[in-house]
């Protein structure tokens, strides 16, 4: 400061006066910068990996939705067979991991006791098995509840794996609801009821609503 008042003692007045200004905007900026500066200690919010601030400490997380798959419908109206009409039903994905059942399917006015567990008919360029619109994987729409119209088939559907007959839903519209526990009445696939023990024996029908091939009873 004894060297600005050697220097402004030897300027003139006007000289001087404008010295003294900048000193002034010099001080203010300063102190305006120290002002903004980030204080010790406070740390900035740290980001997500998409760029979304991550959540504080403590607090409550949404649980990531699970991937619906999208509603579907049939090219044409079904055309069931005679006595057989299209209808609405509930149906709830359970894996199977030992066969090739879809879940269990329900008429929408009837409760879970009465649902049926069933393969799921696909056509080539109509309506496929929800999974299949994912990420291909059979479990990808595990435990996901839909809507769905059609109707049950008069035949049942051999299933290689298991060596045994399923009941076959045909579908016209699958509309995905969301997902939803499994109905107390079937926690899951049910154990396989229906079996060949070999080429020479006879099928052993526990449930009627799955009925053999006339050949082979």
């Amino acid at each position: 400061m004894d060297a600005i008042a050697s220097i402004s003692s030897k300027l003139s007045p006007a000289a001087s006066l404008a010295c003294c200004l900048f000193l002034l905007v010099c001080v203010h900026i300063c102190a305006r910068g120290e002002e903004l500066a980030p204080q010790e200690g406070a740390p900035l919010p740290a980001a997500s990996a998409n760029g979304a601030p991550a959540a504080a400490a403590g607090e409550a997380v949404a649980p990531v939705q699970p991937a619906l798959a999208p509603p579907q419908e049939a090219p044409e109206p079904l055309t069931p067979p005679p006595g057989i009409q299209v209808e609405e039903f509930i149906g709830h994905r359970s894996v199977d991991k030992d066969g090739s059942g879809w879940g269990w399917v329900r008429r929408a006015n009837e409760s879970w006791s009465a649902a049926k567990w069933v393969v799921f008919e696909e056509t080539p360029g109509g309506i496929v098995a929800p999974w299949r619109l994912l990420n291909r994987k059979r479990t990808a729409d595990n435990d996901i509840e839909y809507r769905l119209r059609g109707y049950l088939a008069p035949f049942s559907a051999y299933d290689p794996h298991t060596d045994e007959f399923l009941a076959v839903f045909v579908p016209e519209r699958v509309e995905p609801i969301g997902p939803a526990a499994a109905p107390p009445e079937h926690p899951g696939a049910p154990p396989h009821r229906v079996r060949v023990r070999d080429s020479t024996s006879p099928v052993n029908v526990e449930d009627p609503n799955i009925q053999a091939p006339s050949a082979l009873r």
